[in-house]
């Protein structure tokens, strides 16, 4: 039987013409904004009940850098309500491009790949503030896994290119939007009413020029750092979308009562373990509640940080190895993937170690992410371009891999945790090194 490739997947070599991401910007339209973006991103803002507050924004002046943590598809529609009437870029993940790239072009997106080390993002930025343009930058570079800002994966280099530009400086802080549409979740209406926002300017261009890369990093990190779990208690805000937690084990893969990990699962409001048969019901107000004996977690962000944890102990004694077959596609442009073929793929202190042949011709193909430049990696869960399945996306600055592991055990979630926890063990004993 022919196997499915999925849609927006086909068989092939792939394409020799390669996204451009030098390209030249399209700065937004003031009227386009006008009569279409504002209006939808407005519509949208009535319609969840979101509320926005701005803090010391009177008398601010673009251009600016914009720096945002990132919950969910629908923070777009909402920065874009805080932001009005300002203009501005806004880097944006390769894949985001695929059968719209005209669209995101003009609507002033800049394509990059995922945690590469890219000059040219730097000279785009300081062409669009030359040009009187703000910046935009969703810090964490992808969605969070489970709803509390992925602080490791927000790079010291957003403080230097704040510094680096001498404009002032604005966060946008989402809280909700998780619960409203979470990265796991079916993407359905979960009947919530309300979320909020804050649209905060941190600090003004006489500030930065005085500020240290350091303190502005670290102010940074303080006013987008968010849990949405606890902001849903907290504030009380109910969810009565029956299937609340289907999908909720993508994120929570280890049982912290057995301790087995890859058999959880869930069922409607129920997140369970399939080894040792505990469960956890998700109220109405985000907190777990066990079935039986005590509650390990009230929020599912503690659970979360509890995994994160245990892989960062593994990978500080060494014990970190993830090893398995998959397929690859590739992502050569803007048109969709391009079926690769089968591999291996390797997950260590390395970094990532893949090699495969290719379907089309035979021919063997490899990358190689070396651990000490990479603080993060890009995961899917039951991806849409990928028949429902987890998968790994590993990015040079040429190519975009996006890797389906298969025949074992794993959580992609771990392998986030391990790329961010071997990253900074890797730092730490260079640094250590170097003060000998």
């Amino acid at each position: 039987m022919k196997e499915k490739l999925g849609k927006k997947v086909r068989a092939g070599a792939p394409a020799e013409e390669r996204m451009d991401l030098c390209k030249p910007m399209i700065y937004q339209n003031p009227i386009l904004m006008k009569v279409l973006a504002w209006p939808v991103a407005n519509a949208r803002k009535i319609i969840s009940h979101s509320h926005i507050t701005r803090i010391n924004t009177e008398g601010l002046k673009g251009p600016f850098i914009l720096v945002c943590n990132h919950n969910a598809f629908y923070d777009f529609y909402i920065m874009v309500a805080a932001t009005k009437p300002f203009t501005g870029v806004y880097p944006a993940a390769v894949d985001d491009f695929i059968g719209r790239e005209w669209f995101l072009r003009m609507g002033g997106c800049l394509p990059k790949r995922k945690y590469t080390s890219d000059l040219n993002t730097v000279r785009q930025c300081m062409r669009a503030i030359k040009d009187g343009e703000s910046y935009g930058i969703f810090a964490e570079a992808r969605y969070s896994l489970c709803g509390v800002t992925e602080m490791d994966a927000v790079t010291d280099a957003v403080g230097q290119l704040v510094k680096l530009m001498g404009v002032p400086c604005v966060t946008f802080t989402s809280k909700g939007h998780h619960i409203y549409d979470p990265f796991w979740g079916n993407h359905k209406s979960r009947h919530m009413k309300r979320t909020e926002a804050v649209l905060e300017q941190i600090f003004t261009a006489e500030e930065v020029k005085n500020a240290s890369v350091d303190e502005i990093n670290a102010k940074i990190r303080e006013h987008i750092y968010n849990d949405d779990w606890r902001w849903q208690s907290e504030n009380r805000v109910k969810v009565t979308y029956k299937k609340r937690a289907e999908g909720l084990h993508k994120p929570l893969y280890q049982c912290p009562h057995c301790m087995t990990e890859y058999k959880m699962n869930s069922r409607g409001a129920v997140i369970y373990c399939e080894s040792c048969k505990k469960s956890w019901y998700l109220n109405e107000y985000g907190e777990l509640e066990a079935d039986s004996g005590e509650t390990e977690f009230k929020y599912p962000s503690d659970w979360y940080k509890w995994e994160k944890e245990q892989v960062e102990k593994e990978v500080r004694e060494g014990r970190y190895r993830f090893e398995c077959d998959c397929h690859v596609n590739d992502l050569p442009n803007s048109k969709g993937f391009v079926r690769l073929g089968r591999g291996k793929l390797v997950h260590d202190m390395d970094g990532f170690k893949l090699e495969g042949i290719r379907d089309y011709d035979g021919e063997k193909f490899s990358m190689k992410i070396d651990s000490a430049v990479q603080n993060s990696v890009h995961v899917e869960y039951s991806y849409r371009y990928g028949n429902g399945r987890d998968c790994i996306d590993l990015n040079t600055l040429t190519d975009t891999w996006y890797v389906f592991p298969e025949n074992c055990e794993f959580s992609v979630t771990k392998v986030t945790f391990a790329t961010e926890a071997i990253f900074k063990e890797v730092w730490r004993k260079r640094k250590e090194e170097k003060s000998r």
